[in-house]
């Protein structure tokens, strides 16, 4: 039988991990043996006992590489008391852990682990993300405290609004954020802290990320109701369905380690217009019969609302419209104002067909804003002469970030060469202000050009040397290197 762990300390008490008896869940099962795994304990935590529900576990990693070694726990700590790190080995061992030297205090403080040692200790009450790096023996202390962040919010994805002070409910064993009266547009968000999208912590000479924000589980988007939905590290953005005022919860249950999430619409706003989710174009290039069928969806420009584009090869005197619906029927079918034939610019929309004046590729831009009242859509045609660009590692350099252009070549493909090694990252110039390079970001997957419209990072990204020649031929949509 492996050895049954005796406390040492009056901070720790009897080690009861496994299954002789109950606490009146699963997730609080109290054990008579000492079970292989790594728990934190002590009279600062919530814990009457080590039990399966103090246990850390794999830690909710950004991209972390195969074999990273860290483990963590969101947990409420109290200050009135303290806490230590528990390692039980696969031979029944047991190491009691206290606080070392520290190795960095910044972003989160981040110490080495002694065996025996000092006992940790909070200053505040709240909920924190312990994470430990079974590679180096260094626990990373991190303070949590949640906001709302992304285009449906005030801030939009330029910050969180806060949710406040987080609150524990004893009785429920859940640590809850609430956030009353926030106005939220139907659009996208997700729960954030630290103030960036992962908080990076020392590991093995270097740093490894953890993931900062809360979302949804699924593969995609999907929408937040007014009953809870599980959450997780890094996942999904989850959708407002309706703009008004909101009641939003964000929930922790400490016996399973989940987080859940709801939003409680208490007035819906009906005055505001709506800016189109799509837009497709329509005319000469793509059909004979301009059929609505076959009218290619333009891209979405990441984080700016009713903003699309692509890059099309047109003939001159070649004459198109547009409508956020594949119909002549239904939607808002627009052009210009008039069909005179035009060159690179920016067009007021109007009844008529938009005509160019040249042949060649045309990035094509419809913008779409609220008026002042908010009550109707203004909308506006950008033609620009495309600007393609390698950026990144395969440019030379992230920081300061560097751009190599595309050429057109006789061939009718647009072409560069990589000058450094890194993920092949390219993008296309709007020339509009505010609208930054990877919001209007595609890859070469596959030999298909693959845009990243309003998702996030696009994966997997393809590795790429130096001196690689890279074609993009948009009038099939297909890419090489």
């Amino acid at each position: 039988m492996k050895k049954i762990f005796q406390y040492v300390t009056t901070l720790l008490l009897l080690l009861v991990i496994g299954t002789s008896c109950e606490e009146g869940n699963d997730n609080w099962k109290i054990i008579t043996e000492a079970q292989t795994g790594t728990y934190i304990t002590g009279d600062a935590t919530i814990y009457s006992a080590t039990a399966t529900s103090s246990q850390l576990t794999t830690a909710p990693l950004d991209n972390a590489p195969d074999g990273t070694n860290v483990v963590g726990i969101y947990t409420w700590l109290k200050a009135s008391g303290s806490f230590n790190i528990l390692n039980v080995d696969a031979e029944g061992n047991q190491t009691v852990y206290g606080r070392g030297e520290v190795i960095s205090s910044t972003p989160a403080e981040t110490v080495a682990l002694s065996a025996n040692g000092e006992a940790f200790k909070v200053a505040t009450d709240g909920l924190y993300y312990i994470a430990m790096s079974m590679a180096d023996k260094q626990l990373t202390i991190i303070p949590v405290g949640f906001g709302i962040i992304g285009d449906a919010t005030p801030l939009q994805w330029n910050g969180e609004t806060s949710m406040g002070t987080a609150s524990y409910d004893e009785a429920q064993a859940s640590v809850i954020f609430s956030l009353e009266g926030v106005t939220l547009d139907k659009k996208e968000m997700k729960f954030r802290y630290s103030g960036d999208w992962g908080m990076s912590i020392p590991y093995q000479g270097a740093t490894v990320k953890i993931h900062t924000n809360m979302g949804g589980t699924g593969d995609a988007a999907t929408s937040i109701s007014e009953s809870f939905s599980e959450c997780k590290g890094g996942g999904q953005n989850f959708k407002i369905d309706k703009a008004g005022i909101y009641t939003v919860t964000l929930k922790l249950d400490l016996r399973t380690g989940k987080f859940s999430a709801k939003a409680v619409c208490t007035a819906e706003d009906t005055t505001t217009a709506e800016l189109p989710e799509k837009m497709y174009i329509n005319g000469d290039a793509f059909s004979e019969g301009w059929s609505w069928d076959v009218a290619p969806e333009m891209i979405p420009v990441h984080s700016h609302d009713g903003m699309f584009w692509g890059i099309y090869y047109m003939k001159a005197n070649n004459k198109m419209k547009f409508n956020h619906e594949r119909s002549w029927d239904t939607g808002e079918n627009f052009g210009a104002e008039n069909e005179d034939p035009k060159g690179f610019g920016e067009y007021n929309t109007g009844g008529s067909n938009l005509v160019v004046d040249h042949d060649g590729y045309y990035m094509i831009i419809v913008s779409c804003t609220l008026s002042a009242d908010k009550k109707s859509v203004n909308r506006k045609v950008i033609l620009v002469e495309p600007q393609i660009y390698l950026v990144g590692g395969c440019a030379g350099s992230w920081e300061p970030l560097a751009k190599v252009s595309f050429t057109l070549g006789t061939d009718g493909t647009y072409q560069a060469t990589t000058v450094g090694a890194g993920d092949l990252r390219i993008y296309a110039e709007t020339g509009i202000d505010g609208v930054d390079w990877w919001q209007s970001e595609f890859v070469i997957k596959e030999s298909k050009i693959e845009y990243r419209g309003k998702g996030g990072d696009q994966e997997p990204r393809v590795p790429i040397e130096g001196g690689k020649v890279v074609k993009l031929d948009f009038r099939n949509g297909t890419g090489s290197f």
